[in-house]
């Protein structure tokens, strides 16, 4: 598994998911802002985030990832503010999204995209639309395919 948080130091969550400090990453700033996060228990996942346009090359062993970006509005408060599009594996998986129009301000908002990995690199683009895209958090997990393994 690979987690990272995306702009700060390391951080492990609530369930125990070690959040490596941000790397693997090209281009972007980093903001923080410290605030209550509604629907979390991990405020600080969601205080900082990498924002303009970037993207992360993540290397990994080919096969199905579980892709989980986490989210959270930390500066506009109006709706059409931020607009972006995030790109994985050069496919737009998720488009023109607006972290405020679905949660408000200062909420937790995540995303999970199932992904196939085939060069040894998990490539995700972050595009702006209007204003910068961000990110606050990334989680790659490895699915699991067929059956379990028994004795």
């Amino acid at each position: 598994m690979f987690a990272v948080n995306s702009g700060v130091p390391a951080f492990t969550a609530s369930d125990a998911t070690a959040f490596a400090a941000d790397k693997n990453f090209s281009g972007g700033s980093t903001y923080s802002k410290v605030v209550a996060i509604n629907g979390t228990t991990d405020d600080a996942l969601y205080q900082t985030e990498r924002y303009g346009n970037f993207s992360y090359a993540i290397p990994v062993t080919n096969g199905d990832y579980r892709i989980n970006l986490s989210f959270a509005e930390l500066y506009f408060t109006q709706t059409g503010k931020r607009v972006f599009d995030v790109l994985m594996e050069g496919t737009e998986r998720i488009s023109n999204l607006d972290i405020y129009a679905q949660v408000g301000a200062n909420t937790a908002y995540n995303t999970e995209t199932l992904v196939t990995v085939s060069d040894g690199t998990l490539n995700i683009q972050f595009v702006s639309n209007v204003e910068t895209a961000k990110v606050n958090a990334i989680k790659v997990s490895p699915t699991v395919t067929g059956p379990p393994n028994t004795p």
